[in-house]
Parts: C-alpha cells; sequence; structure tokens
C-alpha cells in the first residue's frame, strides 16, 4: 500500500499537531475556555472532529497544549538564562502579568492546574521561579509562600487591569466621585483618588517589591 493511501484523515488534510493548538487558542480567545471542545477546533479548522483525535487523546489534552504552548510563547521563549535570581523572577512576573491583561481568559484557567504531560511550560515556569527564590536565600517553605504571591499578583493586576478598561455607561470619574461622596467609605477615598490615575507598569512594579522585600538587599545608607 502507497504511504499516501495509509495516511490517516488528520495528515491527509494537511493537519498538524501545532495548528489544531493554535486553533484551540482561537476558540478559547473568541469563546472561553469553558467552550473549548475537539469538536469546536474541528469546525474551526474544517475538519472532521475525528482528524483532531489523530493530535490529542481528549480535551485535558487539549487544554493541556494549549497552556504549554501559552506559557513557552508568552513567558519563557528567549528569558534570560544568567541573570540575578529576583531580576528573573520580575521578568518573569512581568511577561505573566502582560500575558494576563492580553489574554486574561486564557491565563485565569490555567493558574493552579496541574497539567497530565510532563515536562510542561507550566511546571518550568514554576521550576524557575521557585529556583530563583531559593538562590534569592529564601528559606523552602517561604519560598512556596512567596511564588503563590507572585502569581496571585499577576493575575490579579491582569483581571484588575481588564475590569478596569471595561466600558461603562457611566465615566469612571463619575463613579469615582459617587463613591467619594459615600461617607462610609472614608478610608477608601484615598485609594479611590489613586484609582483615577492607575499607575500601571510602575504600580505592579511597587507591589512586586513588596511581595519580595524580605529577599531584597538592604539599602545603602
Amino acid at each position: 500500500m502507497e504511504a499516501s493511501a495509509r495516511r490517516t484523515r488528520g495528515e491527509s488534510a494537511g493537519l498538524t499537531r501545532e495548528a489544531v493548538v493554535a486553533a484551540a487558542e482561537a476558540v478559547a480567545e473568541r469563546a472561553g475556555v469553558a467552550k473549548l471542545s475537539l469538536r469546536a477546533v474541528a469546525t474551526e479548522l474544517g475538519v472532521s472532529p475525528t482528524a483532531i483525535y489523530h493530535h490529542v487523546r481528549d480535551r485535558d489534552e487539549l487544554l493541556d497544549a494549549v497552556a504549554d504552548a501559552f506559557v513557552f510563547r508568552k513567558v519563557l521563549r528567549r528569558l534570560p538564562r544568567k541573570a540575578d535570581p529576583l531580576d528573573r523572577v520580575r521578568v518573569i512576573a512581568k511577561r505573566l502579568r502582560r500575558a494576563g491583561i492580553e489574554h486574561p481568559g486564557l491565563l485565569s484557567a490555567i493558574v493552579g492546574y496541574i497539567p497530565e504531560q510532563s515536562p510542561s511550560a507550566q511546571m518550568d515556569c514554576a521550576e524557575l521561579i521557585i529556583s530563583d527564590l531559593l538562590d534569592a536565600g529564601a528559606a523552602p517553605d517561604r519560598a512556596i509562600v512567596l511564588y503563590r504571591a507572585v502569581v496571585m499578583l499577576c493575575v490579579g493586576d491582569a483581571i484588575a487591569y481588564a475590569n478596569y478598561a471595561r466600558p461603562r455607561a457611566m465615566p469612571l470619574a463619575d463613579r469615582i466621585e459617587r463613591h467619594l461622596k459615600t461617607e462610609q467609605y472614608r478610608v477608601l477615598r484615598g485609594y479611590l483618588r489613586r484609582s483615577a490615575e492607575p499607575e500601571g507598569d510602575r504600580g505592579f512594579d511597587k507591589q512586586l517589591d513588596v511581595v519580595l522585600q524580605e529577599l531584597m538587599p538592604p539599602a545603602p545608607a
């Protein structure tokens, strides 16, 4: 039998695993991760669902593949391998936050999830952050706490950014003014006034420094 006659439907359609993963990410971006399925990916690619099974076993493997490609592309690719440990933690954190701002649904869907496949970019990312925290002087238990704090800061700031930028009928300044006039929010007034002028990247850097402050060298006298 000739090779062309032995090819599967996925192969004969010119389909690759990379194309399947890219289409899955497109579906997740457009419709949300909850709507991601092998059938939806097949529709995106214009092939039968059977063709997708030649490249991924099931939806879990598909999600793992999407997460792996996403984290590698957005966080790990061309990451400096020789750097001060805390400097590299900051680079990774900034990339994670940026990935969340650009793709909030994808990042929020994979945080805290342990993939089946190994090795994976998600685990590589965690290994790098915790290793760098240990190299910077954190005790093992403390490094785990700091790792979680860094990741949650990245995700939380990205979600806040997305909600902040979401269009509303009432302008932001008017919404803030309404809350400033509410007597019970006296403690919040300082925060609300600053919310009118978000700090963006600089604000995130300050928050990250707070998380890492016990590992930072003391300021020169």
